[in-house]
């Protein structure tokens, strides 16, 4: 392999690790958990998350069905100064377990940035529970309603309206309405 081979793999190789162990996270997994879920060593985790082996398919598949994404969700980019655009087509569509469609517009682990355009239907949540992690969230409603689970306390946000709250504190983001909701959910400092 050339210099310049090795090297884009070498890039490759690190974003999946981020993008795992930003998924981990997200997910509110400690590396035992995704252990117990993959069948995969903590050894082979931990290298794969600090990208120091490159994962086999069979490894990606794993990890995917885990993480409950496709396994195209584990290659989101990173960004790069390559161009300012990200087509539609490249960025990563998946669904949380909660129901809520999420789609990774911009994930720069280089500035601990994760911009999403989220759609929620009737009755969806972007979790199952109340979530907590590091970081802030900022969330801009386009259109209809969300509840902003704080705690015990529910606000409600409307088209126009924007959320903002520490990450840490356990939160739950739910479309009790009766039409579709969307959004632009920004994470910084979660990673």
């Amino acid at each position: 392999m050339t210099d310049t081979a090795t090297s884009e793999l070498d890039h490759v190789v690190r974003d999946v690790g981020e993008r795992v162990r930003a998924l981990r996270l997200r997910n509110e997994y400690t590396l035992n958990d995704l252990s117990e879920r993959t069948g995969l060593s903590l050894s082979m985790l931990s290298a794969v998350e600090r990208g120091r082996t490159t994962p086999s398919l069979g490894t990606l598949h794993a990890l995917a069905g885990a993480l409950g994404v496709h396994i195209t969700a584990l290659f989101a980019q990173s960004g790069g100064e390559d161009t300012p655009v990200t087509p539609l087509a490249d960025q990563i569509v998946d669904v949380t377990e909660g129901g809520m469609v999420r789609r990774t517009a911009v994930y720069r682990a280089d500035y601990d940035l994760e911009v999403y355009v989220d759609e929620w239907a009737p009755d969806t949540a972007h979790a199952r529970r109340p979530s907590q992690h590091p970081g802030h969230e900022f969330g801009i409603v386009l259109e209809g309603s969300l509840e902003v689970q704080l705690g015990d306390d529910i606000f409600l946000a409307d088209a126009g309206d924007v959320a903002q709250f520490s990450a840490r504190r356990p939160h739950r983001i739910v479309n009790a309405g009766p039409g579709t909701a969307r959004a632009v959910w920004i994470n910084l400092r979660r990673l």
